[in-house]
């Protein structure tokens, strides 16, 4: 599929609404599945969507690393966005009782757990891991990519690739094993 949608980026770079709607046409669904899987949430889905196509739209020239696996790269703009919005969401914890008379009360309470400290921590985390990503060969790491973000199969990433399923099944497991150490490298470090 990626190869169809690079010309249409470059078409988009040049402001083409034309193209930026095939562009839309041909991935939204998917897009709306990995973000709606995240949030739970089809509206919030929908406008984190329409969040990464606006900009596209507006930066798609800036963005030269998106024509060479576009849905891959709006696949994980969708997923970081999705994950951001989560961030914000005020967490709640609910809390339920009973009255003397029997009555039910309900309210929801701030989760003490949500904190701007914990979301600077998870921020870190995903610094890190999108360094250790950056240093794993580009066909592992696309392989590891499309099976995380995508939910792609092992046969289906070999299909995909062009590649064998034993070079693929490699690929996977030896760049999770290196994702894990250096993963655990920069914790050490930290």
């Amino acid at each position: 599929m990626d190869r169809p949608l690079a010309p249409l980026l470059g078409r988009v770079a040049r402001q083409d609404r034309a193209a930026l709607r095939e562009l839309y046409d041909a991935t939204v669904e998917r897009l709306l599945a990995v973000a709606t899987r995240l949030l739970d949430d089809r509206g919030a889905a929908e406008d984190v969507v329409q969040e990464v196509f606006v900009a596209v739209w507006t930066r798609a020239d800036q963005l030269p690393e998106l024509r060479e696996h576009p849905l891959a790269w709006l696949t994980t703009m969708v997923r970081h966005r999705a994950i951001d919005q989560l961030r914000r969401r005020r967490p709640e914890v609910p809390l339920q009782w009973q009255d003397a008379d029997g009555e039910e009360h309900a309210v929801d309470l701030p989760d003490p757990e949500a904190n701007p400290a914990r979301r600077l921590m998870e921020a870190q985390s995903d610094q890190r891991l999108r360094d250790c990503l950056g240093r794993l060969e580009p066909e592992p790491r696309d392989a590891v990519l499309l099976a995380y973000f995508e939910g792609l199969t092992h046969g289906e990433l070999a299909e995909r690739l062009g590649k064998p399923l034993g070079t693929v099944k490699a690929w996977v497991r030896r760049s999770l094993g290196r994702l894990r150490d250096c993963l655990g490298d920069l914790e050490a470090l930290a």
